[in-house]
């Protein structure tokens, strides 16, 4: 598109932006203020009545929300607040009600808000207008496949603002708790993920530190689990690789200096690089799989999971991959400090909780989530193996 306002228009003078293509296909303004992605991005899916989901947080008087509904202007159609952390199947429910109306979608958050516009374009669909009629859906099995035989591909348009780390935006997985286990379930189909994603530097300023910053870890965890994966490729090593070096260098500069824009828009960079490789195949390991179990059972939020789990599973791996871990190290500038000592010294310099029990999490839950865990998908991929029930207590035992 020519004259364009999202080719060569950086949020702030000397930044880089532009639009990536990625597969799938979607589309990624980064670098390019909302003001000027968000008609453009509406132009492009010839949406003229978009309905925004978001939080409550950012939903008030003055917040985001408000400011997305005045770019949008005559094209705003509804908003819909108050999306819970790891995206109830409630919550999946009202965002369905809401959808029913629209052309398109907005989602302004971090992956609790993303996976439930996922989840309920899927449901809208395939005819499913409440949070029972979702059993209809099957969650992800690796050995049985993503796709049951006659389930429909999303089709409605989707933007994504991200104010966090989560990098939720750029995978076809919708994370969504059943309120009747509680236990978090996630679905994988083609078209899920959002036709256009919008990395804005400037609103994450509004999101809270220890949000930014949890989420900024659990990027780092999808950096080094694809890295540190049982099959990884040439590709996925490239955007891991960087996307850990990116983070962990760029997590401390807007720790030392929050206004810091361009390290901010280093820091969505990252994210979005360290989920590319997971997003086409690659395994994560162990402190993913605990991680949902830790989210779905216990209600730990998904940034803070990765803070207390991924240092356990690193030191748990390094007797497989510590040469893979060593890489990653070298590449910060720590040449004899093992992996798992960086990252934990990383986050406890960020202020982020480093066990279960500083998260919020009893003691008496560690049964239950360990059961959870033993059957998540992504344990049975850990580099090392974690095949017992007693295998996973000690880990959570040790983290807690």
């Amino acid at each position: 598109m020519n004259n364009s306002a999202l080719q060569g228009k950086p949020v702030r003078e000397g930044h880089d932006s532009g639009w990536s293509l990625p597969s799938n296909p979607q589309t990624v303004a980064f670098g390019v203020s909302i003001a000027d992605a968000l008609p453009e991005a509406a132009q492009r899916l010839s949406a003229r009545r978009l309905a925004v989901v978001t939080t409550n947080s950012l939903a008030g008087s003055g917040g985001l929300a408000e400011a997305v509904r005045n770019i949008l202007g005559p094209r705003f159609h509804s908003v819909v607040a108050g999306i819970h952390s790891h995206t109830p199947r409630a919550d999946v429910a009202r965002v369905i009600k809401a959808l029913e109306g629209a052309d398109a979608v907005v989602t302004i958050g971090g992956g609790s808000v993303c996976d439930s516009a996922k989840a309920a374009r899927l449901c809208l669909a395939n005819g499913i207008k409440d949070a029972v009629g979702m059993d209809r859906l099957r969650p992800y099995n690796k050995a049985q496949g993503s796709e049951p035989d006659g389930t429909l591909s999303p089709s409605l348009p989707f933007i994504a603002v991200a104010t966090t780390l989560s990098a939720a935006e750029f995978t076809s997985a919708a994370g969504v708790t059943d309120e009747r286990g509680p236990r978090k379930q996630v679905f994988v189909y083609p078209g899920l993920a959002p036709d256009i994603v919008v990395l804005d530097p400037q609103v994450t300023r509004q999101t809270p530190p220890r949000l930014w910053f949890s989420t900024g870890i659990r990027a780092l965890d999808h950096a080094l689990e694809t890295w540190c994966s049982r099959n990884p490729t040439p590709l996925s090593d490239a955007h891991s690789s960087y996307a850990a070096r990116l983070l962990i260098i760029s997590l401390q500069k807007v720790f030392d200096s929050p206004g810091d824009i361009s390290a901010r828009l280093d820091c969505m960079k990252g994210a979005w690089l360290s989920i590319l490789g997971a997003a086409s195949g690659v395994k994560a390991g162990a402190s993913h799989g605990m991680g949902h179990a830790l989210g779905g059972t216990a209600g730990m939020p998904h940034g803070e999971t990765s803070c207390v789990m991924l240092p356990h599973v690193l030191r748990y791996n390094a007797s497989v991959n510590r040469d893979r871990q060593a890489v990653i190290a070298s590449s910060v500038g720590s040449h004899d400090t093992p992996l798992a000592d960086i990252v934990a010294a990383l986050i406890s310099r960020l202020g982020l909780p480093t066990r279960l029990r500083d998260a919020g999490v009893s003691e008496k839950v560690i049964a239950a989530v360990a059961e959870a865990a033993l059957h998540d998908p992504l344990l049975a991929s850990n580099p090392r193996p974690i095949t017992t029930l007693t295998e996973v207590t000690e880990l959570l035992k040790q983290a807690w």
